[in-house]
């Protein structure tokens, strides 16, 4: 289908539409006169000439795009190639053959066919000694009972002598368990089951896995054909170097004796930033495996990039990695870094589904996941926000394949959204979040790799990217539902950016900006001035014009410190009025999140709305917990069900992982969603109201003889406090009576300044109006030395915290604060 609007066409509808609004109040759904343009430094509508609008919504997350820490990406596991299992005796169908448990499908299994009794076991022989810190078995298509009660994992070099790496219980919690240690050398791995039970123990997959602790340079040995010292390859400084000290000629190599087999889908190759290495780099190059240094495989060919040189290959085991030059140069081979990893981004998602199951099946499994994660009612609960705009991250691998031939129908999803989101008046932004060779270092931009990433070295993804932008400004050029482009999410050219990467960031901006012009001189287009508006050029130095500025707000470093991410609002809506004043284009706060502190997100949002700017927060689901830190981060969170192992798991049970990922099988965090609620409909002022101590009077389960009093939580000494005087343990409360019914919106904990590890491991809130009668209002995490806990504004005089965690620290509190709004 084609969305674009001809100017005929909207001027035609723009009239009738305003026919219909003189007759009868304005359809929900999104039309011409909602079609937005910028006028000054804000957004209006009726192509810039109507009322002014901020943007107010969310990010569409790991839908079209996926990041392994929020979507089920899935996770790549050591390559199984020559394993062979072992087993005590097992069930006489589903126990007699071991392998089950490596056959890469959920649904089979090995089985003790009886009750587990503590002589229980499964034996993996590796074939080779490796390195590996993870193991990991599952029963999710089995009973609910079928885990260990007790179980200890021991490794051995060579199947006689075996040593302790973990022992633990398994939990009914999970239908995978997991056991983590240090890294380890070994070629056998053991689990014993030690409990009883009444259940079989099952075993439906067995993986081992080499997590990025395994990846350890000091472990490794390098070695060259000829040329300076090797071991300047792996000594974590990029300043020190390898080179040949000659010109490059086919031939020569370099090689890293990982001391393990290890399990790798890329090497790196890296060169000191402005310096004359970074010209230094391969012309041409393949990548060869080795587990015995006799026998090699090919797993990767190419050309080396300007600085740094990233290269991807499906998973594969060995224990050396030998990079040869296949090209010729007068300049030398010199590199700073080599570095081997196995990475879980999409692109090496996409790239191992296509190389196991081919493009058919590997198109298969991403509908699978995209008409899981996303649905209507998604959208529906968006729109029961008040919310009036969604962030589609879509990624460079939606439009293309892997080696830039465009699919048969990228638009499915995107046109489903655009009108769905438009018939409930709610605009769609479309953002390409990926682009092929990683326009940033993180695996959050598609690729990870050293900076710069290969996108900014290839001139052929270059191009690849601005076929798509062409392609969709065509595509829906005069929709009024879209409320514009976002070229390129996060783009950098290096993490310690300098004047020239802002100059060839900014002129290949405006090479997409011309492009999208060449079709769409209206809609507006969104430019990513990251980290800030120092990382991009003014807009009038290349005459554009209709475009806002996308900023991405995080402290990522300080998410417990209540006072650090209060700061940056501070900061932020402090530099915006000099920002709409110069570069004078509106801004798009296009992600964030301010953690578990929802006071702060309320003064953001407040603020920005003030400003009339936009806002979109990241983002509307992650599969994290609380134990993550993840639960701010989606309105719906908390889905820790097993993501597909990448390499082992056939495509069958790849599908049935990911289809146990819809919004209703998550946690929703209704604070979250109605503090962004209460702020979706541009509602700008933020003043808690705090409620008076006057006539209160608190008792506690208990308090510390020596430093704390009831009263010290609420006298506004900060020298003063309550404490238990005891480890945190479940079941330990501290009761205000206010003295009188109250109207209470927030309750504030705040721990006292020389014990900041005093704060409740967890806590449930209850409010009263007779103290025997309790109603729990909210329940939660502590989140660092300050928790702002919002609720459904509500009348009690008893208020009451129960303390639902275990540390060794003490719980104290320096000052309880109630508000009765916020």
């Amino acid at each position: 289908m084609n969305r674009r609007w001809t100017a005929a066409a909207l001027t035609t509808l723009l009239a009738a539409a305003t026919l219909v609004a003189m007759a009868q109040p304005a359809a929900a759904a999104l039309g011409p006169a909602d079609f937005l343009k910028v006028s000054g430094s804000v957004l209006k509508k009726d192509s810039g000439l109507g009322a002014t609008t901020g943007l107010r919504g969310t990010n569409l997350g790991g839908w079209l795009t996926q990041e392994d820490w929020m979507s089920p990406l899935g996770e790549f596991a050591a390559d199984r190639t020559g394993w062979a299992v072992t087993a005590s005796p097992g069930h006489p169908t589903y126990g007699e053959d071991a392998a089950r448990a490596i056959d890469g499908d959920g649904t089979t299994r090995w089985t003790t066919g009886s009750a587990m009794n503590g002589g229980e076991w499964l034996s993996v022989d590796l074939g080779a000694l490796s390195r590996f810190n993870r193991v990991a078995f599952d029963h999710t298509e089995f009973t609910g009972g079928d885990f260990p009660r007790y179980f200890v994992v021991e490794v051995s070099g060579d199947g006689t002598a075996w040593r302790h790496a973990y022992d633990g219980p398994g939990s009914d919690a999970a239908t995978v368990t997991t056991a983590r240690f240090t890294p380890v050398i070994a070629r056998h791995v053991r689990v014993r089951q030690t409990g009883a039970a009444a259940y079989w123990w099952s075993v439906g997959e067995f993986n081992v896995f080499n997590d990025k602790e395994s990846f350890d340079p000091t472990q490794w040995t390098a070695s060259a054909s000829h040329g300076s010292t090797p071991a300047g390859m792996i000594d974590e400084h990029v300043a020190s170097r390898w080179t040949t000290e000659t010109g490059q000629a086919p031939g020569q190599w370099v090689q890293l004796d990982l001391g393990a087999r290890m399990t790798i889908n890329n090497v790196t190759l890296d060169s000191e930033k402005n310096t004359t290495s970074e010209d230094d780099y391969p012309r041409g190059y393949t990548v060869l495996l080795s587990g015995d240094q006799s026998n090699w495989t090919q797993v990767a060919s190419g050309a080396g990039r300007f600085k740094a040189t990233n290269i991807n290959f499906p998973p594969a085991s060995a224990r050396f990695v030998r990079v040869v030059q296949t090209g010729t140069s007068f300049r030398w081979w010199s590199i700073g870094t080599m570095s081997v990893g196995l990475n879980g981004d999409d692109y090496d998602l996409q790239l191992t589904m296509d190389d196991r199951f081919g493009r058919a099946v590997a198109r298969t499994i991403r509908d699978a996941h995209e008409d899981t994660w996303i649905t209507a009612a998604d959208l529906d609960d968006i729109a029961a926000m008040g919310l009036n705009f969604v962030r589609l991250p879509m990624g460079w691998t939606t439009f293309l394949n892997l080696d830039g031939t465009w699919k048969a129908d990228p638009w499915g999803k995107i046109d489903w959204l655009v009108e769905e989101l438009a018939d409930r008046g709610l605009y769609t932004l479309l953002d390409l979040h990926t682009v092929p060779g990683g326009g940033c270092p993180w695996g959050s931009c598609g690729r990870a790799g050293v900076s710069p990433n290969e996108f900014w070295a290839n001139a052929e993804y270059q191009t690849w990217v601005e076929d798509i932008w062409e392609a969709v400004a065509t595509r829906y050029a005069g929709d009024p539902a879209v409320a514009g482009y976002g070229l390129i999410n996060e783009p950098l050219v290096d993490e310690n950016e300098d004047a020239d990467d802002v100059a060839k960031k900014s002129a290949y901006y405006d090479r997409l900006y011309d492009a999208v012009r060449a079709v769409d001189a209206d809609h507006v287009i969104f430019l990513g001035a990251f980290f800030d508006h120092a990382h991009i050029t003014p807009p009038s130095l290349h005459g554009w014009t209709n475009v806002v500025y996308e900023l991405h707000p995080y402290d990522m470093d300080h998410p417990t410190q209540w006072e650090f991410q209060n700061q940056l609002v501070s900061d932020k809506l402090n530099d915006l009025t000099g920002l709409l004043a110069s570069p004078g284009v509106p801004v798009l706060y296009g992600e964030y999140s301010l953690y578990y502190f929802d006071d702060v997100w309320a003064r953001w949002m407040a603020g920005l709305n003030a400003r009339q700017q936009s806002w979109s927060n990241w983002t509307y689901k992650t599969k994290g917990t609380d134990a993550d830190s993840q639960g701010y981060w989606g309105f719906h969170y908390n889905r820790p069900a097993p993501v597909p192992v990448i390499n082992s798991d056939d495509a069958a049970t790849f599908v049935r992982k990911l289809q146990r990922f819809g919004t209703g099988t998550f946690t929703r965090n209704d604070r979250l969603a109605a503090t962004v609620a209460k702020y979706a409909g541009g509602l700008s002022t933020f003043a808690p109201v705090p409620i008076s101590t006057t006539g209160w009077n608190a008792s506690a389960s208990s308090t510390g003889p020596h430093t704390g009093t009831v009263q010290g939580a609420y006298d506004g000494n900060g020298s003063t406090r309550w404490d238990t005087g005891a480890a945190q343990t479940p079941g330990q409360w501290y009761r205000v009576d206010l003295g009188a019914p109250r109207t209470i919106a927030q309750v504030t904990v705040q721990t006292p300044g020389n014990a900041l590890g005093d704060y409740p491991r967890g806590y449930r809130l209850e409010f009263s109006m007779n103290d025997t009668t309790w109603t729990t209002v909210a329940t939660g995490i502590g989140f660092g030395w300050k928790r702002p806990i919002t609720v459904t504004p509500q009348t009690a005089r008893y208020v009451r915290i129960t303390q639902t965690g275990s540390t060794g620290y003490w719980w104290s509190i320096d000052e309880i604060t109630m508000y009765s709004s916020y």
